[in-house]
């Protein structure tokens, strides 16, 4: 038989070795989505790299590989080298794959699916756009069956609705109605704002809805 206090002094530090490695996840992570939530200006794809680097450590963690994911999306979506676009958002579908198998049925990851197929149709909009749209709607309503508080869903919707022409089913009015639908949410969430948990949405939700408003009345002003 092994004596009894050696076996206690082993499992005493591997416990302190999993809190410590713990708290330096929370720490890493903490620090990075604070900055992503408050710098006025980030570049995406350092932060991602940032995110795949603790993802790469923490094997284990949807939530680093989700926002690697996130970035590099955001990055692409903001690419005038369109030759570009697709291998960034190959890269984003690879690390939102392992936060899929890591997370499996999340709402969160299939709203980013939405935006990786959105931002893929800017490659060539004639033709991918109706087939790119089909696939972001249906990543949406999954999304939205998955978890019908997501406020990123409704924001998606906004933006959507904001940018399709009305011939096409778009309008400021849907687009609006989506967007307060989204900061309702966002508000009854408030909690998340301080922890690494998804909560982005604010910061955009919050200007399109005056966009909206303007845009409404302007057009209600004019008939």
């Amino acid at each position: 038989m092994k004596p009894k206090p050696l076996i206690s002094t082993l499992c005493l530090i591997l416990a302190v070795t999993s809190v410590k490695a713990q708290d330096q996840y929370q720490a890493a992570m903490s620090q990075l989505v604070t900055y992503s939530d408050t710098a006025k200006s980030i570049d995406n794809l350092k932060v991602a790299n940032s995110f795949g680097r603790i993802a790469d450590t923490e094997k284990t963690k949807w939530l680093p590989f989700y926002y690697a994911s996130l970035f590099t999306t955001l990055e692409s979506l903001k690419q005038t080298n369109l030759g570009q676009i697709d291998p960034l958002c190959d890269q984003a579908t690879q690390y939102l794959d392992q936060a899929d198998k890591l997370a499996p049925n999340n709402s969160e990851v299939y709203c980013l699916r939405s935006l990786i197929s959105l931002s893929r149709i800017k490659v060539n909009q004639t033709a991918r756009g109706m087939a790119g749209l089909m696939e972001a709607q249906q990543a949406l309503e999954t999304a939205n069956k998955l978890d019908p508080t997501n406020p990123r869903v409704y924001h998606m919707l906004g933006q959507q609705a904001f940018n399709t022409p009305e011939a096409f089913g778009g309008s400021k009015e849907k687009a609006l109605q989506y967007f307060e639908k989204a900061l309702s949410l966002l508000e009854a969430q408030q909690d998340r704002q301080s922890t690494i948990e998804v909560h982005w949405g604010s910061r955009t939700t919050v200007p399109m809805i005056a966009v909206c408003r303007k845009y409404l009345n302007t057009v209600s002003k004019a008939n």
